[in-house]
């Protein structure tokens, strides 16, 4: 089950060509199922929200992975554009690094 707290979206790697799926970068730590991605649909953008699956409590490593998820869309991107939730900024176009990042 997802948890109530936002995650960052680590990027934006691919529009299908008919506009109604993306791949976004989503991430998450070491100790939970992964990551969901949601998606909220207005006429000129799509605000996507991250969110972790069974977060376990106790001791975990700060590690940050990203992964990829598809999301599908009820109507074409288009022009519009993709935003994160928790940011309140556009998601960059491109990969997640391909090293793991280490929070501090």
């Amino acid at each position: 089950m997802p948890t109530d707290v936002l995650a960052l979206l680590g990027g934006l790697t691919e529009t299908a060509q008919d506009g109604r799926f993306l791949t976004v970068v989503a991430t998450h730590g070491s100790c939970d199922d992964g990551p969901t991605v949601k998606a909220l649909e207005t006429s000129g953008s799509v605000v996507s929200s991250a969110s972790t699956a069974n977060t376990e409590d106790g001791p975990c490593t700060s590690e940050l992975r990203g992964e990829k998820v598809p999301v599908k869309l009820d109507r074409p991107l288009g022009e519009g554009i993709v935003l994160d939730a928790f940011t309140g900024r556009p998601v960059p176009y491109g990969e997640w690094p391909v090293t793991a990042q280490s929070r501090s």
